[in-house]
Parts: C-alpha cells; structure tokens; sequence
C-alpha cells in the first residue's frame, strides 16, 4: 500500500527499513536514503489522517430517533445515515417507513409507545446518542381546547424518555423544544433567554409548558448527572412532507394547498401585514446535527433563519411560484396574530457554526414540487 507525502514521493509501508541498509523493497519509487526522519514521519501522519477522511462524530455512532417517520424526524434520520451513522427509528406507528421514503435505507423500526417508561429503556439501551423528536402536536384549533392533554401527553413522553437515556448510560441526548416556549410579549429577533419570560402563548399554553419542563428537566440532569444534552428551538419548519391536512397544516402548507386549490380568488385570513420567519427542513436538521456534536450544554439554540417575509408576500410568493392567476382578498375581520415572529439566530451562529442555507423561495418551490408530485391528486389541482 503506497504512502505519499507532500513531496508526491512514494513510500511503500513495506519497504520501511529507517536507513537499514537493506535494498528498498520491489517496486519502491525512491531509496529510502531519499528520505530523512522528519520526511518519513510527516508521511505517516498525512497517512494517518487521509485514513480519517470522511469520518465524523456520527461515524458507526448508534443513534435511537423517535419520531423518526414524521417530518423533519425523516429527514433526520436520511442526514443520519448519509454521515455514517447506525439508525433506529421508534414511533408510535406502524410503518417500515415507506411513508417518508426510508424504506430503503438501512434503518431499523420499532413501534412502540412511548408514555411506557419500560419502552423507553428498552430503545435506549446500547444507544450512543437519543434524538428525541416524538411528540403529541395538533391544530391550534384542538390546541386551544385540549391544553391538559397536550400538556400531560408531551410531559410524560419527555419525563420518560430522558430518564430512560440516563439509566441506559446513553452518551448523547438531543432535547427537542419549541418556539411555544416564548411569550407573546418576546423581544423581536427573539434570543433564547426570553424563553422563560411570562407564560407561553394561549394558543399553545399546555404545549408550551410541557417543553418548558423539557428544558428544565434537561438542565438538571446536566447538573446532577453530567449528562451531555443539546437542546433546539426550531422555528417554522417546512418543506417536503409537512403537513397538508387543512385540519392541522401550519402557516406555509396551508397556503400552498389554498393557492393550488383556488379557482379566481383566494381568501387570507389577516390584513397580511405580520411577518413571520419560516426554516427549510435541511436547516433544521442541520442545526439539530451541530447542536448534538458541538454543544451538548442543556442551554437552548434557535435553530431557524433571520429571513424574515409578510404573510401577504409569502401568499404572492407562492401564487406566482404556482403559476397561477389569483385575486388576493385578505378578510381583515379574521384574527391576525402577532406582528413579527422572528429568531435571533447568533447564539447558534456563535457556538456550533451554524447558517441556513435555504432561502425562502428556493424551499417554496422545492415544497410546491413535492406537493404536487406525490401527495395531491391532480384532480384537485386548479390551473
């Protein structure tokens, strides 16, 4: 096996015979007289080091993902696997993946329950790290109405799951939050201390205080325990295979599914003056990665975009994307929401290098593209 150094000499390892006097092996470019001690050992260690090339943190690394069929759960476990990574997703449902395109990756499902604390040991164990993306989310509408439940349902599976990685040992626990954590009243750009400011927002209040607990959970393992935990704000997530229910789809796919189903007119709820800041799914996996490998200090990053865009440009954005003729009628009696939602992102920036890459009309389109390729009939489609 040749060994080259900078010098583009060539070394053959089994002619190593340090000024022995013994003639170079068969096939040696150059005697080994060529090369002094210096020389030598700079080509074992540019050896050495080329042998690492393409390896990472997440090389061979055991990683349990729950929520691993979902929709940014999916595309973790394709950018898990692509950095070498062994998988195994656990769900609530059944599935061998092929919902999400996984199928073909060679990853490992289970579907399991995670309220069940003797569940949560099982997956956790001989795990190196534990992504914890499972969580009960729905409607702001059912939101709204069921706070205990979205409160207790997410509290548990938190509780659970972190405790069940610290009985397994487990080296590496992401803790998966949310912007619902913020109050109404936050500082715009939002940074992560106002996290614990005043009361989550009413339309999330249950969900909000369950991630809340998440957080402080997380802090005091870290105390106690020296458990290594990253923990992520992730900001308006989109793009292929969200959410496209009209019960439960939030603010982008919404507004795609209306735009494409339109015929002359599009109704938007609003005056369409808020601004809001929307992170492409690939961001966000991304910024989980980094968070995990770079700063597992159970102290919370945004992980999101500083782009910010209106809710009426956001709807011509996608209406001209879509090629599609609309009048735009935005129904000022219906509610608007707050002005601006947008995170201050430098923190993430700071400490684990990490920059959004997808710009908002790219993700749009990529998001439009899939929408209509695999998930809406193209009866449903007006033109």
């Amino acid at each position: 096996m040749p060994l080259y150094c900078e010098s583009e000499c060539v070394l053959p390892l089994e002619s190593v015979s340090e000024k022995s006097g013994a003639a170079p092996a068969t096939g040696s470019d150059f005697p080994l007289s060529l090369y002094s001690n210096y020389e030598f050992f700079t080509c074992i260690l540019l050896f050495l080091r080329a042998k690492t090339v393409g390896m990472s943190f997440w090389t061979q690394k055991k990683v349990v993902v729950t929520g691993g069929r979902g929709f940014i759960g999916s595309h973790l476990v394709e950018g898990l696997v692509e950095a070498g990574a062994n998988v195994k997703v656990c769900d609530s449902a059944y599935s061998n993946g092929a919902v999400n395109g996984l199928a073909t990756r060679d990853v490992e499902f289970h579907q399991v329950d995670l309220a069940d604390p003797e569940n949560c040991r099982k997956i956790c164990r001989g795990a190196d790290v534990v992504m914890h993306l499972a969580a009960k989310i729905r409607g702001v509408g059912y939101n709204v109405k069921h706070h205990g439940e979205m409160f207790f349902s997410n509290a548990v599976m938190n509780l659970q799951m972190l405790e069940a990685a610290r009985v397994a040992g487990v080296g590496r626990f992401l803790c998966v939050s949310t912007v619902g954590v913020y109050p109404k009243e936050c500082r715009v750009p939002t940074p992560e201390e106002d996290g614990f400011k005043g009361e989550p927002e009413e339309t999330g209040y249950g969900y909000g205080w369950a991630k809340r607990q998440a957080e402080v959970q997380a802090r005091c393992y870290k105390s106690e325990y020296g458990m290594k935990i990253a923990i992520v704000r992730p900001y308006n997530v989109y793009g292929p295979r969200m959410d496209f229910k009209p019960e439960t789809a939030p603010v982008v796919s919404s507004q795609i599914r209306k735009v494409l189903e339109a015929k002359d007119v599009l109704t938007v709820w609003g005056d369409g003056e808020q601004s809001r800041s929307f992170t492409y799914v690939s961001d966000e996996v991304t910024g989980m990665m980094l968070a995990v490998e770079k700063y597992p200090e159970a102290d919370p990053l945004n992980i999101g975009t500083s782009e910010e865009i209106k809710i009426k440009d956001l709807v011509q954005l996608i209406v001209r994307l879509s090629g599609k003729n609309l009048e735009i009628v935005f129904d000022t009696s219906k509610p608007t929401g707050a002005a601006r939602r947008c995170p201050d992102i430098s923190k993430a920036k700071r400490l684990i290098g990490y920059q959004p890459e997808v710009r908002m009309e790219e993700g749009l389109q990529k998001t439009i593209d899939w929408y209509l390729d695999g998930c809406l009939q193209p009866a449903a489609v007006v033109r």
